[in-house]
């Protein structure tokens, strides 16, 4: 499924354009990035339709994505934490047991930021649509 939510460039990176996006549309409803931050979301997203800085534009997000990377993010440290209570719990030494605990939550929790980091850097939003030129 897709949304899609409006914005303005506000910094290219090549083929990347830097969106300050609005909170309209999917956006609006979501209010994810309002939680975690207090201003408005900026994403980096494909410039395929060759927008300017100041433009703008619509950009198509992928929702599936969305929860994928979240489960990497959130899921994949939660299975970790339970993991390490589990390894732990068969343990004798307590000493043993808070390195354990804490060997498997880290290692659960960066490699499941690894993967989202790189399964976002390969997955980006596109802007697909210019709605006004520089701002106008």
């Amino acid at each position: 499924m897709k949304m899609e939510g409006k914005g303005r460039i506000i910094e290219l990176k090549g083929n990347i354009g830097i969106v300050l996006m609005e909170g309209k549309g999917g956006c609006k409803n979501c209010k994810v990035c309002k939680k975690m931050v207090e201003r408005e979301p900026v994403i980096e997203a494909e410039n395929i339709v060759n927008a300017k800085f100041g433009d703008k534009v619509v950009v198509k997000i992928d929702e599936n994505i969305l929860l994928k990377i979240s489960f990497f993010l959130y899921g994949m440290p939660l299975i970790g934490f339970i993991a390490g209570i589990i390894f732990s719990y068969i343990l004798n030494s307590i000493l043993l047991k808070i390195i354990s605990f804490f060997s498997i939550l880290l290692f659960f929790w960066y490699t499941g930021f690894r993967i989202a980091e790189n399964y976002g850097k390969n997955n980006k939003p596109q802007i697909i649509r210019i709605e006004g030129r520089n701002g106008g």
